[in-house]
């Protein structure tokens, strides 16, 4: 099944809104979305993909403020580390150790012409997260590890309206402190 995907971007007012609990169970439409987002993210990881690549995407990137993201991680042989929709999540906890990529991280609303977007984005290097799988369609508690907890963060920010961007130190942008570790 395909489907059409416009991704919202900055500055798209959208983006800094809070979204809101989904209903469960599932209605239709929310499943759609479900579907939606994993047809998209999987679809761009693959060669010849039209979508820009993607690890994760949040259901307010389409414009629609619900608590749901789609992560979707592979290891360097296409082996699944983590693939699931999650729902209505709650952070029950975080680890003091962070993490940041050696990049930097890059987001599908953000123009990867944008400016000031370079940088560290310092990150809990363990979260622990409860919500409603998509997969197995029950509550569940997520123990989020490195870069999956890095792109859970990512995703759970757009939730709450924020960007990457907002996380990066412009004065420090690749200063690297000895609590900081570097993926």
């Amino acid at each position: 099944m395909k489907f059409e995907v416009k991704i919202i971007k900055l500055p798209n007012k959208i983006l800094r809104q809070k979204s809101l609990d989904v209903l469960l169970p599932l209605s239709n439409e929310d499943d759609l979305l479900a579907k939606k987002m994993i047809y998209h993210v999987i679809d761009s990881t693959k060669e010849n993909s039209i979508f820009r690549p993607a690890v994760g995407v949040a259901a307010v990137q389409y414009g629609v403020l619900k608590r749901m993201f789609f992560v979707h991680i592979l290891d360097q042989e296409d082996n699944i580390i983590f693939s699931d929709v999650i729902i209505n999540p709650q952070i029950i906890a975080k680890s003091e150790g962070l993490a940041a990529l050696k990049q930097g991280e890059g987001c599908l609303s953000v123009k990867e012409s944008d400016s000031n977007q370079e940088g560290y984005i310092r990150r809990s290097e363990r979260i622990v997260v409860d919500a409603y799988s998509y997969n197995e369609k029950k509550l569940k508690r997520f123990d989020c590890k490195q870069f999956v907890a890095i792109v859970f963060q990512h995703e759970l920010d757009h939730l709450e309206g924020k960007l990457f961007i907002d996380h990066i130190d412009t004065k420090n942008i690749w200063t690297k402190n000895k609590d900081l570790t570097i993926l």
